[in-house]
């Protein structure tokens, strides 16, 4: 009997939204996002973008994904033909050197330092820096990122996160798969949370610190929770303050 990685799964993304896709290993949440950006058709059902059904090849250059792990996506010996190629893919006739410049100073990577490094031999945090990259070179609508921040230490993560802070700027729309919902939730407007392939919650991050089941959360979590339950806004607070309501909890 065939197991299905998705049942009944609806979920609207509006433009500009930052989304949180939460659940435990094996819940649907990279096959959910894989059909999204068009890599795989559903077996049922169908993906609407601007509300019109429309086959993957139609919506990938629209689409920004880069996965749990760089390497797995990389190719090129150069760190210039990397972010390069979907511009040559997309966009033939243009000439690549200004999008690839722009897209590398975006996520903090000196242009002149690193387009002739080859990615497999950088650190985990430029590799990262690298495959994000390479996946908004061409200026897609929207950026999906699969567990970006695996392997990153805590300056990693800021810096990671400040990228996609910098992408909300631009009004464009982020996915993010993460299972560090403590760190993340400060970044997202709505989280959506995957269970054996169904979807079990879906709200503000507000909602969800107040409505999901507190036994997942981190002592953090946990604080920022009674903060909601007592109408005030976590999200205001700076990490110190709220490190010290932990302490004091």
């Amino acid at each position: 009997m065939e197991k299905k990685a998705l049942e009944n799964v609806s979920l609207v993304i509006n433009e500009g939204e930052c989304i949180l896709v939460a659940g435990n290993t094996g819940s649907g949440k990279s096959t959910l996002l894989q059909i999204v950006a068009g890599l795989i058709e559903p077996t049922s059902g169908a993906v609407l973008y601007d509300g019109e059904r429309k086959k993957g090849y139609e919506i990938r250059r629209n689409i920004g994904i880069a996965f749990q792990y760089p390497e797995d996506q990389f190719f090129a010996e150069r760190v210039f033909d990397e972010v390069a190629f979907a511009v040559k893919n997309f966009y033939p006739d243009r000439d690549p050197v200004p999008l690839v410049k722009k897209a590398m100073e975006f996520v903090g990577l000196d242009f002149d330092s690193f387009k002739d490094r080859v990615p497999f031999f950088l650190s985990g945090g430029e590799k990262r820096r690298v495959a994000i990259a390479s996946v908004i070179v061409h200026e897609p609508d929207i950026l999906i990122l699969d567990e970006p921040l695996v392997g990153l230490d805590r300056e990693g993560k800021t810096d990671l996160l400040r990228i996609v802070e910098k992408w909300k700027t631009l009004g464009k729309t982020v996915i993010l798969i993460s299972h560090d919902i403590e760190t993340v939730i400060n970044h997202v407007d709505r989280v959506v949370v995957l269970e054996k392939g169904k979807k079990v919650f879906d709200g503000t991050r507000m909602e969800f610190l107040e409505e999901y089941d507190p036994r997942f959360f981190t002592s953090k979590m946990l604080v920022m929770r009674e903060l909601v339950l007592k109408r005030e806004d976590p999200f205001s607070m700076s990490d110190d303050e709220l490190l010290e309501r932990v302490c004091n909890s």
